[in-house]
């Protein structure tokens, strides 16, 4: 299924960085056999997930060694302190005052149990055993189009991106779609593109790996109708240019 998705990727949306497997785990004796090259560094999520699609590595991060506290509550490696369920993490910084900033931390995707660490590898580089829960891929905005063509593929209607303009991939791009098991897409929030190498033009998509057949599905259809990545321009005859400039002047 791997390969599969990932010649599918390569041939109708090309992405620029390495799609990134992404796991929430209970108990790490699941991966007492596995090989990871980063193992509790003082990372944030969204570096984590730099390190796979940037250098290729797998990370493995528990508790407090998740460095930011917004992305170690959103993915249950820590229990929210006071002062995020109060806001007062963002408040005078992202809203005006407390109850602006509580209202944001009310509405912030969070995972409802407990996780002993967060897993992130590279997809291409598999590790055995184990099944990712959401598939996270940096894109542009062509090619965040083609993902929301496949998404609705089978169903139409529209597709609804949220953002709090914060603590982007971690808590709309994998724990929302964990928990909603539907794709999302999402802005990069500050911290991602300060610590973890976000670019200007980038969007990030979250992808539920119960969902890959039907993405894998809506990325074919939609290519073979003739929709493409990268976009060919309609390049017409004699263009307007001056007249002393053309052939015929």
């Amino acid at each position: 299924m791997f390969e599969t998705f990932l010649k599918t990727l390569h041939k109708t949306v090309n992405p620029h960085t390495f799609p990134v497997a992404t796991k929430f785990i209970k108990d790490y004796n699941i991966l007492k056999n596995v090989k990871i090259r980063l193992k509790n560094k003082k990372l944030a999520v969204c570096q984590q997930i730099a390190y796979s699609r940037y250098y290729g590595w797998s990370t493995y991060v528990e508790g407090d060694y998740s460095y930011c506290v917004l992305g170690a509550c959103n993915c249950g490696l820590i229990k929210p302190p006071k002062r995020v369920l109060e806001g007062e993490v963002n408040c005078s910084v992202y809203q005006k005052d407390l109850e602006a900033a509580k209202n944001m931390q009310t509405l912030m995707p969070r995972v409802d149990e407990s996780f002993q660490g967060f897993l992130t590898y590279p997809l291409s580089k598999p590790l055995d055993g184990i099944e990712p829960d959401v598939i996270v891929i940096y894109v542009n905005t062509a090619q965040a189009m083609r993902f929301i063509q496949a998404f609705l593929y089978h169903r139409g209607g529209e597709f609804i991106i949220k953002s709090s303009g914060d603590a982007g991939v971690c808590s709309r791009c994998v724990v929302e779609a964990f928990k909603t098991k539907e794709p999302k897409i999402e802005i990069p929030c500050l911290g991602d593109r300060r610590f973890a190498m976000a670019q200007d033009f980038e969007l990030a998509v979250g992808i539920p790996y119960v969902k890959i057949d039907e993405v894998i599905e809506g990325l074919e259809a939609t290519h073979k109708a003739g929709i493409r990545y990268p976009i060919p321009f309609d390049l017409k005859e004699e263009c307007s240019l001056p007249k002393n400039y053309t052939t015929q002047g």
